[in-house]
């Protein structure tokens, strides 16, 4: 009698059981913001302990096995050429607004800078 009654309650934790409950993502809700740190370059650990800062305790690994899951290497490259918005300028207080930075040349890593044209062929 004791099998039978174990294989029933083992039938019945079956039949209740939802795969779906347990492929949800903890990380699912930050895809996002994941998403830009991955973009910007940030690392499987610092993205773990800035998770872990905020009361989400996860590994790196963890972190890795769903960028690598939701995550297309196109997908984050493309973030990585969008231009950053930059912030407004502050007034200062003559009225004036602040100076902007001067643009900074940024280069595409193994791209050589412009030529320089020469007169003499």
């Amino acid at each position: 009698m004791e099998n039978s009654e174990l294989h029933d309650r083992l039938l019945e934790e079956t039949r209740r059981y939802d795969p779906a409950q347990h492929m949800r993502s903890l990380l699912a809700p930050f895809r996002d913001v994941i998403l830009l740190q991955r973009a910007k370059w940030m690392s499987y650990e610092q993205i773990a302990a800035i998770l872990t800062q905020h009361g989400l305790k996860v590994s790196p690994a963890s972190v890795g096995c769903f960028c690598r899951r939701n995550y297309t290497k196109a997908e984050i490259e493309s973030l990585r050429q969008k231009p950053e918005p930059r912030p407004a300028a502050v007034p200062l207080a003559s009225g004036k607004p602040a100076p902007r930075p001067a643009p900074s040349v940024s280069r595409e890593p193994g791209r050589r800078g412009p030529k320089i044209a020469r007169d003499d062929f």
